[in-house]
């Protein structure tokens, strides 16, 4: 139990930064008028390629900063979907380390033309413009009002012009690193919390285990890409390790492993659930993730079948 804890702290700890800095990227945006329009590359024509690349990093925080974008409307819907399905966690780990290792070059290229194609279809269908707030936090302006005094006192000019200053800086402050930093806390103890439940669940040692459920994938192989796509959509690293280790096992096919590596989105789903008036939009991502996972594992299977046999 205490190994089951130790890992989750760790991978929750090393999500902490990217937590932080979507939420510094969140305040400038939504504050900052020329930030959020220099940031229009977030939900652009090369979002997708963008959110593809950045969700093939193998790195878990990922799909947290795209949920979180997502949910404040810096990005669409495809850009998140794009992230997600190019999500890898410890996929890359594992077959990085394996004899199996070159099954990655085409387990990632697939995932990231999936992602493309998936996000720029959906960000077309489902377009949202935009609109994050144009307030401008900027020095000048908060001490504009210092060049109307006219003829006032020097001296008392330049103290009221100090203590702007400083009550600027303190502004600042409170808006790029206190806020952020208190949100970024309280997701984490979310995160922390949720892997927990779902490591004590599914970790090698939890209570269902990590080789109950490679046994049961042994046991189902014809339904391989239906049931790795399902155990993907479980929101922790472990869902993705046991899923590639019963293909480094030979216990199930490269195309039922990538079903359940395009359908697992790391904690990021856990974040979208985590908005309780949006379940039904959630339910939806979950069920898309679930059919593309399915339907491209499949279509890899036969292929598979065809070439080999």
């Amino acid at each position: 139990m205490l190994d089951i804890i130790s890992d989750c702290l760790s991978d929750s700890l090393k999500m902490l930064p990217l937590i932080f800095l979507t939420y510094v990227i969140i305040e400038l945006i939504e504050r900052k008028a020329d930030f959020a329009k220099n940031g229009r590359f977030l939900t652009g024509k090369a979002a997708p390629v963008l959110g593809s690349l950045a969700g093939a990093f193998p790195q878990c925080g990922i799909s947290v900063m795209s949920a979180k974008l997502y949910e404040r409307g810096i990005i669409g819907v495809g850009t998140l979907l794009s992230v997600f399905i190019a999500t890898s966690d410890e996929a890359f780990s594992i077959l990085i380390s394996s004899p199996q290792r070159l099954a990655l070059i085409p387990l990632l290229l697939i995932k990231i033309v999936i992602a493309v194609i998936v996000g720029e279809v959906a960000n077309l269908i489902f377009h949202k413009k935009i609109t994050p707030e144009d307030e401008k936090f900027d020095h000048e302006e908060i001490c504009a009002h210092c060049h109307d005094h006219g003829t006032e006192d020097e001296d008392e000019h330049e103290d009221d012009h100090r203590e702007t200053r400083s009550h600027a800086k303190k502004l600042w402050a409170k808006r790029y690193l206190l806020i952020p930093l208190i949100h970024s806390l309280q997701t984490f103890a979310y995160v922390l919390a949720v892997t927990l439940v779902f490591g004590i669940l599914f970790a090698d040692n939890g209570l269902i285990g990590a080789d109950k459920l490679s046994a049961f994938l042994d046991s189902s192989k014809y339904f391989a890409p239906f049931i790795t796509s399902l155990i993907g959509l479980i929101p922790n690293c472990a869902s993705s390790a046991v899923i590639t280790s019963a293909y480094v096992r030979g216990a199930i096919s490269f195309g039922a492993m990538t079903a359940g590596l395009i359908s697992n989105a790391g904690v990021g789903l856990a974040i979208l659930f985590k908005n309780t008036r949006k379940t039904k939009r959630n339910l939806l991502i979950m069920l898309a993730l679930y059919l593309i996972g399915s339907i491209c594992g499949i279509i890899i299977s036969s292929l598979e079948y065809l070439f080999i046999f």
